[in-house]
Formats: C-alpha cells, sequence, structure tokens
C-alpha cells in the first residue's frame, strides 16, 4: 500500500507531462516552447509534448486544443471550439479563458509581448475577422475587434514589432498585414502563388509559410535589389507533408515543425540560412464570370483545371487540361458542365506550358458565403 501512494506523488510531481507514451491524432498546430526547448502539439481533446522532435510524446497538463496555439513568457494560449485557453507552461494548470462573443471559426493565433502588455492576434476563419487579445492577465483576458472584415479568409497569424502578418486561404492568396495600434490592413504579398495558406512565422527576416495547394513550405524574404518585391524558396514540398497547418519556428530560427493534419503526424525540418532564392514566376493570368460562363485570360499558352464546389466546399464536379492559347477565351456553362452553373464556388487553376513559371490560382464566388 505504502508503495502505490508513493507512486502518485511520483506521478503528481511530473506535473505537467505523463508518463504513458502518446501518439498524435487530430493535429492541427505546432509551437515551440521556449523555457524548456521543447515543442507543443494541438492533439484534440489533450496537448501533446515533446523534446526529442517527435521521438516519444506525453500529454501537456489536462486541457486541450484543437488549432491555434501560441507561447507567451510562461504561458501557453490555445484554442479549443472558440474558447481561448491560458495554461501554465511548467505545471499545464488551466490560468483562465475567454469565449469572444460572435465567434465564427477561431483559427490562427499570434502573440507578441509589448511595453503596453501582452497581446493575441486571433484569426476568425469563417466571419473573415481579426480579434485582439489582451492577455496580460491570464486570469482575466479581455477580446475585442482588431479588423471586423479583412475581405478574405484569414489563416496563419504571426506578430512582430507591432504588426500581424497574415496568410489567407483560397487560390493565389495574398499575404497581408495590420497595425496593432490601429487596425489600418496594407498588402504584403499581392498574390504568392500559393493555395490554401495555413500557417506563417517569422525566421531571420523571412516568412516561412505552409500550404495546401501545392503542399509546401516556402520561405519568402524580401529582395534585397528590389524594394516591395519578394522571393522564395522552397523549403520542402511533397510527401512526408500531408495537409501542413499551422507551424512555428525555434528561437534561433534554424528548425521549425508544422501540424499535418492529412495524415496525423508532425513534421520537423531544417531552416539554413537563406541561399539561392528563387523568384516566383507568375504567369500573366485571370479569369473572371460572365452571364454565359467563365472568361479566362493568359499571357502564354497552357491548360486550365476549373473544379466546382458547393458552399459546404464539397467537390460538384471537374473539367481538367483545358488548352489555351495566350489571349482570351470564354468557356460556356454548357462546356464547363452542368455542375458547373450550380457551384457556389470555382476553383481555378492555370499551369502555363513555359518551363519555371509557376502555375496561377484563384477562387471565384458565385454565391455569398456569409
Amino acid at each position: 500500500m505504502t508503495h502505490f501512494r508513493l507512486s502518485l506523488l511520483t506521478l503528481a510531481a511530473l506535473g505537467a507531462s505523463t508518463l504513458w507514451a502518446q501518439t498524435p491524432s487530430s493535429v492541427e498546430a505546432a509551437e515551440y516552447e521556449p523555457n524548456s526547448d521543447r515543442w507543443l502539439v494541438s492533439n484534440g481533446s489533450s496537448i501533446l509534448v515533446t523534446a526529442d522532435e517527435g521521438a516519444s510524446w506525453s500529454t501537456f497538463g489536462s486541457g486541450g486544443a484543437n488549432y491555434g496555439m501560441e507561447v507567451l513568457g510562461s504561458t501557453l494560449f490555445a484554442i479549443q471550439s472558440n474558447v481561448i485557453r491560458a495554461y501554465d507552461v511548467v505545471t499545464g494548470e488551466e490560468l483562465g479563458s475567454v469565449a469572444p462573443a460572435g465567434a465564427g471559426f477561431l483559427n490562427g493565433m499570434g502573440s507578441e509581448s509589448t511595453a503596453e502588455g501582452d497581446v493575441l492576434v486571433v484569426s476568425d476563419f469563417s466571419a473573415g475577422r481579426l480579434l485582439k487579445i489582451d492577455v496580460s492577465d491570464p486570469t482575466n483576458m479581455v477580446a475585442t475587434t482588431l479588423v471586423s472584415n479583412t475581405g478574405t479568409t484569414p489563416n496563419g497569424v504571426t506578430v512582430k514589432d507591432g504588426v500581424a502578418t497574415v496568410v489567407n486561404w483560397y487560390g493565389n492568396a495574398d499575404i497581408f498585414q495590420v497595425d496593432l495600434a490601429t487596425g489600418e490592413l496594407t498588402t504584403l504579398i499581392d498574390g504568392t502563388g500559393l493555395g490554401n495558406c495555413d500557417g506563417v512565422d517569422w525566421a531571420n527576416g523571412s516568412l516561412i509559410v505552409s500550404s495546401w495547394n501545392p503542399q509546401r513550405i516556402t520561405r519568402l524574404s524580401p529582395d534585397p535589389d528590389m524594394p516591395g518585391e519578394w522571393t522564395a524558396e522552397t523549403v520542402v514540398q511533397g510527401s512526408p507533408l500531408s495537409n501542413p497547418a499551422d507551424l512555428s519556428v525555434n528561437t534561433t530560427g534554424d528548425r521549425f515543425a508544422v501540424a499535418c493534419s492529412g495524415n496525423n503526424t508532425v513534421y520537423f525540418g531544417e531552416l539554413e540560412s537563406p541561399s539561392n532564392l528563387r523568384p516566383i514566376a507568375l504567369p500573366e493570368a485571370g479569369a473572371s464570370l460572365q452571364a454565359e460562363g467563365v472568361v479566362l485570360e493568359a499571357g502564354q499558352a497552357g491548360t486550365w483545371t476549373v473544379r466546382g464546389l458547393d458552399m459546404t466546399g464539397r467537390l460538384l464536379g471537374t473539367t481538367s487540361e483545358l488548352p489555351h492559347a495566350a489571349g482570351v477565351a470564354t468557356w460556356t456553362w454548357d462546356q464547363l458542365g452542368a455542375w458547373a452553373a450550380g457551384a457556389a464556388l470555382l476553383d481555378i487553376r492555370f499551369i502555363p506550358v513555359q518551363d519555371g513559371a509557376s502555375s496561377w490560382q484563384t477562387t471565384l464566388k458565385r454565391a455569398p458565403l456569409r
């Protein structure tokens, strides 16, 4: 009996991490924890932690997270079902929570500690807005609206020097920035060539971005010779990535982790110094809706793919490899297929024949989504 009681005391002394082996599932976000040089991953009804980059996992505290997470000082903030919860990173104890009014789908999260206090910026994916959460006192967090309507579908967020940088969903996604003091929104990169961007973090002056189309981790860096322009370097693409979601970079900026929601794994990768950066060669292309069909325009020859989706994102039909010479062409609803006329969203992609040029992609809305 005495031995059993001592075992319980030993377990209690271990605090935030349990002894039993864990396997990630329902992963959506990875976050570096600098106090103990370890990584956390959202795991649905729990949070997992690893100090050896995934060779072994244990449970952090008794709380859970199913979307974005941020470590700020000695506190972990995590989104669980539109509630933001605060946990002590040492003990795993829940310190407080806040449920922002009118939340649609809280998703990405960035953070910064300033002279004015500690702050989170949280994206509301379905409502197209950004929230600002004062977390100076984790037991009494206060949520306000930073941007009521971004005009996009905001996803991943990172914060540096009083500015939030936000990546977006859908094709050829932009990256924009928001001043935390004024709420002023500006476009940082107008068309990245990436579709369905999910996670973002800063690393040594560059942005590290995860995308689902293509399945890629991309480093975007300011072009030193052309102010306002950015260059892109593929860090990793394809397998083993599977729907790479939220990511995090360590303090020194040489390692990152990304939660892959497609196969419930966490990918750990290296970030070498930016070198041999490859410019994004976007083709000149465009697409618009007309009464008779879809008007497609490209400055060079290539092929188009048009996918029709309903308002829930369910695929209705696809017309692939539409040949296209340079110029303008109209594809009628009859040519595209019966499904096209009833689609709420048209996902359109152009692949140029020219070697070295990236594909171009956009999503056209035929019905209001909110």
